[in-house]
């Protein structure tokens, strides 16, 4: 008898309770609510409600990824509604990255690779251009400069290196804005590899981004990871995130300076006795005869050279009075060191 009242006042004294967790910017779901020392537990739903039974003299515990967990003694309440703070030391501790549209994920809930550069790895070397600074920064990512200096353009590749399409651009997403990133490279192009063309990248819009305005950056390369960008992002997507004004006590001023020199390594050595030619055949074949001149009855001589000639070695340049190309009459003579 005495045992059977004993497991009575046990039963009795389980209670359901309910309540909500929220944070500082309302409801929270998927929080962990659990028993301390026992099996028990659920989450909150989506508006951030739960319901859990608990032993008198138990202790309900709550626990969510960026915020402190609180433990709250049971005292037979009936609800228990929780404010929980957040916690910047976990946040650290949690890799939390920006996907597509500026959705922030755990990085390791993520079914593709993403690589994440701080605002102080970019800016740690003092590069001029952020696809630069980006160089070795993030694995898989093939960085190519072209030359020209600091102000040279610059080739991101994050997918797609050994295709056909081996040249293509990511797709850049600043502040959840797509920009312009057009190659300006020559008659072939973006792709850049027709034999004809004069293989030099000329600008791209990425040198546009100051790497000191650069808050975080996220380099997203599996083909889900850019699927909500669409087709234009078939080359992986670079997600960038720009510094914003903050609220900090008192008064804050972030200042750096950088500087640069350039000097020409060399300069061409230019031959000042030819003007520009083709070959005999060429030359012939055009109307010019073997050396590259060309009949024009309003030349003093009637002749000039073969102006569209785009190769050396043309007529020589012996001083004589010519038409140009502008219809004026000029002497036909070399003007040394003018490249300079």
């Amino acid at each position: 008898m005495s045992s059977l009242i004993l497991s009575t006042i046990t039963v009795f004294a389980q209670k359901n309770i309910t309540g909500t967790v929220k944070d500082a910017s309302g409801s929270l779901p998927g929080v962990s609510v659990s028993i301390k020392g026992t099996t028990k537990a659920t989450q909150t739903d989506a508006l951030g409600k739960f319901t859990i039974s608990v032993n008198s003299n138990e202790i309900v515990v709550f626990t969510a990824i960026g915020y402190v967990k609180q433990e709250i003694p049971f005292n037979n309440q009936s609800t228990l509604n929780i404010v929980l703070k957040e916690s910047a030391n976990q946040l650290d501790d949690v890799n939390i990255v920006t996907t597509a549209l500026g959705i922030k994920r755990q990085e390791k809930s993520l079914g593709y690779a993403v690589s994440t550069v701080t605002a102080k790895q970019l800016t740690e070397a003092g590069n001029t251009n952020f696809a630069s600074a980006l160089y070795g920064k993030a694995a898989g990512v093939k960085i190519t400069t072209a030359p020209g200096g600091a102000s040279s353009a610059v080739n991101v590749q994050i997918r797609g290196i050994n295709s056909i399409n081996y040249n293509q651009q990511p797709l850049y997403v600043v502040d959840g804005v797509m920009i312009r990133n057009d190659g300006q490279n020559g008659a072939a192009g973006a792709n850049n590899n027709n034999y004809w063309d004069d293989q030099r990248v000329r600008g791209n819009g990425i040198l546009d981004i100051n790497p000191a305005d650069i808050e975080s950056l996220t380099v997203l390369k599996g083909a889900s990871a850019s699927a909500l960008y669409g087709s234009d992002a078939g080359s992986g997507v670079v997600v960038i995130t720009t510094k914003k004004g903050s609220k900090n006590r008192g008064l804050g001023i972030d200042f750096n300076y950088q500087g640069s020199m350039d000097k020409v390594a060399f300069l061409p050595n230019f031959q000042n006795t030819y003007g520009p030619g083709y070959d005999r055949e060429t030359n012939v074949a055009n109307g010019a005869n073997e050396e590259g001149w060309i009949a024009d009855p309003l030349s003093p001589t009637g002749l000039r050279p073969y102006f569209r000639a785009y190769a050396n070695f043309g007529p020589k340049m012996d001083g004589q009075q010519v038409r140009w190309w502008d219809g004026s009459i000029r002497s036909y003579s070399p003007q040394p060191n003018n490249y300079r």
